[in-house]
């Protein structure tokens, strides 16, 4: 595949960068709290949740999927692998994020939280993957082409 410039790279970036920033606030009282770090991992079903985290973290990595995937697409990496890379990035993301939850007081690692990140990123790699079989970005290039470079 054909190698393009592309504004989803630095996009990802910057999303998941947000995605740190809403994770880690306040960023205040960091601290070892006696668990091991890995704990969360094994927990059961939290005793409360609500629709509205679920969702929130569901659609918080939504976006992250589909630029990923973007990301890796336009600079030529197959499909396929664009997937996976984009699958793996926002689990690892997640992954980071809880892991970092363990030593903020105010926080709580959830293996629930990490699952429903990953199918958010999912989500959003399937928009991505579906926008580009369809051409949407190819078309989108196309428009931008007319509009800025003629």
């Amino acid at each position: 595949m054909t190698r393009h410039r592309s504004s989803a790279a630095p996009l990802a970036w910057l999303y998941a960068a947000l995605i740190g920033y809403a994770s880690l606030y306040p960023f205040s009282g960091w601290h070892l709290s006696g668990v091991a770090p890995l704990a969360f991992l094994s927990l059961p079903w939290p005793r409360w949740w609500t629709w509205f985290d679920l969702v929130t973290n569901l659609i918080g990595y939504l976006p992250f999927g589909a630029l990923a995937f973007g990301a890796l697409v336009r600079s030529g990496v197959r499909t396929r692998f664009s997937m996976l890379g984009a699958l793996a990035a926002g689990a690892a993301l997640s992954f980071s994020m809880e892991f970092l939850q363990n030593f903020l007081p105010q926080r709580v690692a959830s293996n629930v939280d990490l699952g429903v990140n990953v199918l958010g990123t999912l989500g959003g790699v399937l928009v991505g993957w579906t926008v580009h079989v369809r051409g949407g970005v190819e078309r989108w290039q196309a428009a931008r082409d007319r509009w800025f470079i003629t």
